[in-house]
């Protein structure tokens, strides 16, 4: 436990402040919202950020933090919140791309008003205009921030932690592609965390993600992704060979569409079809 931590016992009052950007924001015992509404108290502009994202709740000991159903999900020192957590001194909070960090001290003094800051302060910003209230954000912009905390867990080798990050955003893309198709640099970053996924949690239904996607997609999966799949499918296990073999199908079909590049890279996903069936 930090020194600072809330859950020590002490005679006096404790006060609990968020620092953003070199600001220190106080919170004084109530609740405060975070998000971009205008009516939040603590104003983020952030387009991963939803209106009433999240909020502290705070009284004379204690601080935790609440998830209030936001698109892109509440993230505390890198796993994600469902529901509430309560908080200690060092904790970072991250809402959007914005990383908060809770501080608290058992000082009964309480700040002057020179280091005090309102919402406005926090952000720095003008808070964005009151038409835009849909909770809709860019596709690639939530990647970006998931697979961001992602690769944090997977470098210290918790793979079961980063599946349970990313996997709801993952199945939900599916989901999109089948219905309407998303952006190229979307789709290959996808499919881009499913394989380290695979590798990661030996689960070969990373690997068929990845594959059915493509299909979807008519597509030959990114040169990156390939080099990756000729060494994670010597050890992954439950890779199912039926949609690996839909897939070279579907690229052969379309290979007199496809540019010289393209097709160089059919040939070598039926080169990963051959290595599967070997196993």
């Amino acid at each position: 436990m930090s020194q600072g931590d809330p859950k020590i016992s002490t005679a006096g009052r404790a006060r609990f402040w968020v620092e953003y950007g070199g600001r220190r924001v106080f919170l004084d015992p109530g609740q405060w919202v975070v998000g971009r509404s205008t009516g939040a108290q603590l104003i983020l502009d952030d387009a991963l950020v939803s209106r009433r994202h999240a909020q502290f709740v705070v009284t004379d000991s204690a601080i935790r933090v609440e998830d209030l159903g936001s698109a892109n999900g509440l993230f505390v020192n890198g796993e994600r919140v469902n529901g509430f957590r309560t908080l200690v001194a060092g904790d970072c909070v991250v809402v959007g791309k914005q990383e908060l960090v809770v501080g608290a001290s058992v000082n009964s003094d309480r700040p002057s008003d020179g280091a005090r800051f309102t919402a406005d302060t926090l952000v720095g910003m003008e808070p964005i205009p009151r038409d835009s209230d849909s909770e809709s954000t860019h596709q690639g912009d939530a990647l970006e921030l998931l697979g961001g905390v992602a690769d944090k867990v997977l470098a210290l080798g918790r793979g079961e932690e980063a599946e349970r990050i990313l996997a709801s955003y993952l199945k939900n893309l599916m989901e999109t592609v089948r219905r309407a198709g998303v952006p190229p640099a979307v789709a290959d970053k996808a499919v881009g965390y499913a394989v380290k996924l695979g590798a990661a949690t030996n689960k070969g239904e990373w690997l068929d993600y990845a594959f059915e996607m493509y299909t979807l997609l008519h597509r030959p999966l990114p040169a990156s992704v390939v080099d990756e799949l000729f060494t994670v499918l010597r050890h992954v296990r439950g890779v199912s060979l039926p949609k690996l073999r839909a897939y070279v199908a579907d690229l052969r079909s379309v290979s007199p569409g496809l540019s010289p590049a393209d097709r160089f890279l059919a040939q070598r996903i039926e080169g990963l079809e051959r290595l599967a069936a070997s196993k």
